[in-house]
C-alpha cells in the first residue's frame, strides 16, 4: 500500500531567527534568508523532523554554506568572525552584524533604462489578478505593464484588466506563447522588456532589481529565482523536487566560455532560467530576431525561451542569473496536469534543440539528441523495469514519448529559414506559385469611416478578379460601421477595441486565408481591374514578394484631383525607398501572404507604418512597382497625412531605423538624401 502524500508547509525564515523555528509533525520546505537575499532551502520530512536541534541547525548551515562562501569571496575582509559559530551559539545580534558585513554591497544603481513588463495569459482570469496586484504593489512603480491575452475563449481577462486604466491590454488572436511574447515585445516601448507568468506573484522589489541588473553592456538577458507558492499536492512536490525552476542561490554568468565548454555536447541553455522570471534588453530582438513562433505552441511544447537564450549566447552576448531577482510561482496541482507539462517540456526541448541545429549547425546539438538522451533514457527505463518501479517507469515512458513527439513536430515544421535576425518561410525564396484562381484577402481597417466604407466594399465586389474575401476590422468605431457591414453578406466583420491602424491591419492578417493580401483603407477604393493587374505582374515576376502600382487622388466626392506622374521601379527597391516613399498608397500593394509570418505593421508608430514595413521587406526580398492604376486615395479633412509635424516625426523615425542595416555607399547616399527629401517635403 502506497503511503499517503503529506503536504509540505512552506516557511520563510531569516537565518538569525532559525533557532525560533520549532517544527511540528508535518513536512516543511524552509527557505532561509538574510533580509531579502535568499540563501538556501531545506526539505524537512518525518525522518528529519525526528532529528535533534543540533542536527536541524547543521542542516540550516549546510544549506547556506555555499552561498556564504561566495559572498565572503566578494568581501574577504567581512569574514573576521566565524558566522557558523555565532549561529550555533544563537548569538543573533552578533550574527546579524557579521551578516551585514558579508552581504554588504554598494547601493543599487538604478539605470536610466525604462522597464516594460509583459504578462502573457490564456484563459486564466482566475489567476492573473493576483499577479497584477503584486506588480502594482511594487516599490518601484515606474514601469509599463502589458497584458497579452492570447487567443482567449472569453472576455473575463479583458474585464479584469479594464479595472486598471494604466495597464495596456492587447488581445492576440493567434494561439501560442511565443507569438504572445513577440506581441508583448512589439508593443513594449521601453529599453528593458521583462516577462512573468499569470500564475506568479512578484516580489515588491522585483521591478527595482530589474533596473539594476543590466549594467554590463554584453548582458542581454537576465533570469532569476522562482520559489513555489505552495507544495500542497503530490504534483506540486514532484515538480519542485525534480523539475523546478530553482537554479540555486548564487549568481551565474552564461557567456562565451559557458557556450564553448558545452557546445560539443549540446549547450544546456534550459539551465539559464525560467520564462516565469526573465528580462531582455529590447535591442536583442533586433540583433538575434524574435522568439521562434514554431515553439511554445500547444503542439510543440515548451522551450521557446531556452532557444532564444541559445541564440543570445551563440551570437556572443551574455545571459545572467541573479537569485536576488525572485518571484513566487503557483505549481500545477493535479498529477495528470503535471504529466502533460512534463511531456510538453521534453517535446519542447527536443524540438528547440533541432531548431538550434537548424540555425547554427553545431554538431553537439545532434550528439545530445542521438547519443546523450537515448543513453540516459535507456538506463532509466532498464533500471525502472529491473527494480519494479511501475510509477517511475510510466513517467519515464511519458518523457520518452515527449522526446519522440518533439522530433516529429519539428519534421513537420521545417519550412523556415533564418537570415541574421530574420526568420522567414522558405517559400519566399522560391518562385510564387499562382493557381488558376488565387484567393486574395482584402483587409479593410475602419475607424468612424462608415460613410466611406460602402464605396470601399463595393469597389472590391466589382473586381474583375472575383476570388476574394473581404475582412473589415472595426477599430472601435462609434458611427454606423457595424450597420454598414450588415448590408453585405460576404463581408467578414470583426470588432476591435481601438487598436490603432497598424494593430487593426495585423488583426486582419490573423483572419485572412488568402494567397495574397491587400490592405485597403476604409476611405479609399479600388479600381475594377486592380486585383487582376497586380496578379498579372506576379505571374510575370514570380520571384518578387510584393507588387505595387499607381493611384489617383480624389476629393471627398470621389472626383479625381491633379497629381504628379508616379514612377515605376523594377529593381533596387530598398535603395529607392530610402530616397522616399514612392509607394504612396498602401492600397495599391499586393503582398504574398507568406510575408506575414515574419513582418508586421508596427503598432508603436503613429504614422508611416506602411513605409516602415515596406522598407523592412525590400531590404530582404525583391519587389516591383508599376505604373498601372490600382486604386484611388481620398483627400479629406481627416487624413492623417494632413498633420505635417506628426508625419515628419514618424517618417524620420522610420528612416533612421534602417541606418544600422545599410551596407553600401549607394544605400548610405540614398539614406542621407531621403532625410533631406522628407524635411523639404513636410516643410512646404
Amino acid at each position: 500500500m502506497m503511503d499517503k502524500f503529506k503536504p509540505y508547509s512552506i516557511e520563510h525564515i531569516q537565518l538569525s531567527d532559525f533557532h525560533n523555528f520549532i517544527p511540528i509533525a508535518k513536512n516543511y520546505y524552509v527557505v532561509i534568508w538574510y533580509l531579502n537575499i535568499p540563501l538556501g532551502h531545506i526539505w524537512l520530512d518525518d525522518q528529519l523532523l525526528a532529528a535533534d536541534r543540533k542536527k536541524l541547525n547543521q542542516l540550516a548551515v549546510n544549506s547556506v554554506k555555499t552561498t556564504f562562501e561566495y559572498y565572503v569571496s566578494q568581501h574577504p575582509q567581512s569574514d573576521k568572525l566565524n558566522w557558523q559559530t555565532l549561529f550555533f551559539e544563537n548569538k543573533s545580534k552578533e550574527l546579524n552584524k557579521v551578516l551585514s558585513d558579508i552581504f554588504k554591497r554598494n547601493d543599487l544603481v538604478i539605470s536610466d533604462h525604462k522597464l516594460s513588463v509583459v504578462i502573457c495569459t490564456r484563459n486564466r482570469s482566475h489567476a492573473i489578478e493576483g499577479c497584477i496586484k503584486s506588480l502594482l504593489n511594487s516599490a518601484d512603480k515606474d514601469f509599463e505593464l502589458i497584458i497579452v491575452d492570447n487567443a482567449p475563449d472569453d472576455d473575463l481577462t479583458a474585464e479584469i484588466v479594464s479595472k486598471y486604466p494604466n495597464i495596456k491590454y492587447v488581445k492576440e488572436p493567434r494561439k501560442g506563447l511565443d507569438i504572445a511574447r513577440n506581441t508583448g515585445a512589439i508593443y513594449a516601448k521601453n529599453e528593458i522588456v521583462a516577462y512573468t507568468d499569470d500564475d506568479v506573484i512578484v516580489d515588491k522589489n522585483w521591478t527595482k532589481q530589474l533596473k539594476t541588473l543590466f549594467t554590463a553592456p554584453k548582458t542581454m538577458a537576465v533570469t532569476g529565482l522562482v520559489i513555489p507558492i505552495a507544495l500542497a499536492t503530490k504534483a506540486q512536490y514532484t515538480f519542485e523536487k525534480f523539475w523546478g525552476f530553482n537554479n540555486g542561490y548564487l549568481p551565474k554568468l552564461f557567456d562565451e566560455k559557458y557556450f564553448a565548454d558545452h557546445v560539443n555536447e549540446g549547450v544546456p541553455v534550459w539551465n539559464i532560467g525560467a520564462g516565469a522570471n526573465m528580462a531582455f534588453r529590447r535591442e536583442i530582438f533586433e540583433q538575434v530576431g524574435w522568439f521562434d513562433e514554431r515553439l511554445d505552441v500547444g503542439a510543440s511544447g515548451c522551450s521557446g525561451d531556452s532557444e532564444f537564450w541559445y541564440r543570445i549566447l551563440a551570437e556572443g552576448y551574455h545571459c545572467h542569473y541573479f537569485p536576488q531577482l525572485f518571484v513566487f510561482h503557483q505549481h500545477r496541482e493535479e498529477i495528470q496536469s503535471l504529466k502533460k507539462q512534463i511531456f510538453s517540456y521534453m517535446r519542447g526541448q527536443v524540438s528547440s534543440i533541432l531548431v538550434q541545429y537548424e540555425n547554427y549547425r553545431n554538431d553537439g546539438d545532434m550528439f545530445r539528441l542521438k547519443k546523450i538522451l537515448p543513453k540516459y533514457y535507456g538506463k532509466k527505463l532498464l533500471s525502472d523495469f529491473l527494480h519494479l518501479r511501475p510509477n517511475s517507469l510510466f513517467n519515464t515512458i511519458n518523457e520518452v514519448r515527449g522526446c519522440i513527439s518533439g522530433w516529429l513536430y519539428y519534421r513537420k515544421n521545417r519550412n523556415v529559414e533564418r537570415k541574421g535576425n530574420l526568420l522567414y518561410l522558405k517559400s519566399l525564396k522560391e518562385e510564387v506559385i499562382i493557381s488558376q484562381n488565387p484567393l486574395v484577402s482584402i483587409i479593410i481597417p475602419c475607424y468612424n469611416h462608415g460613410k466611406y466604407l460602402p464605396q470601399a466594399i463595393e469597389s472590391v465586389l466589382k473586381q474583375s478578379h472575383q476570388n476574394f474575401e473581404i475582412i473589415v476590422i472595426d477599430d472601435g468605431s462609434t458611427d454606423d460601421t457595424a450597420e454598414v457591414c450588415k448590408n453585405y453578406a460576404n463581408v467578414k466583420y470583426y470588432k476591435a477595441n481601438r487598436l490603432g491602424l497598424s494593430a487593426a491591419r495585423n488583426r486582419g492578417v490573423f483572419y485572412a486565408r488568402g494567397d495574397f493580401f491587400v490592405f485597403l483603407d476604409a476611405d479609399d477604393f479600388l479600381y475594377p481591374d486592380g486585383l487582376k493587374i497586380n496578379l498579372n505582374h506576379f505571374q510575370n515576376n514570380k520571384k518578387v514578394v510584393f507588387v505595387s502600382g499607381a493611384h489617383d487622388k480624389v476629393n471627398d466626392k470621389g472626383e479625381i484631383l491633379p497629381s504628379s506622374v508616379q514612377i515605376e521601379k523594377w529593381a533596387d527597391n530598398f535603395e529607392g525607398l530610402l530616397h522616399g516613399n514612392y509607394i504612396a498608397m498602401e492600397g495599391t500593394v499586393m503582398y504574398r501572404s507568406a510575408l506575414f509570418y515574419t513582418f508586421y505593421f508596427d503598432p508603436l508608430l503613429k504614422a508611416c507604418e506602411d513605409y516602415d514595413i515596406n522598407l523592412n521587406i525590400t531590404r530582404n526580398f525583391p519587389s516591383i512597382t508599376h505604373s498601372g492604376k490600382i486604386a484611388a486615395y481620398r483627400i479629406h479633412d481627416y487624413n492623417m497625412s494632413a498633420d505635417k509635424n506628426l508625419m515628419l516625426d514618424n517618417v524620420i523615425k522610420v528612416l533612421q531605423r534602417q541606418h544600422k542595416y545599410l551596407t553600401t555607399d549607394k544605400e548610405m547616399d540614398a539614406y542621407q538624401n531621403g532625410l533631406k527629401n522628407w524635411e523639404y517635403y513636410y516643410s512646404n
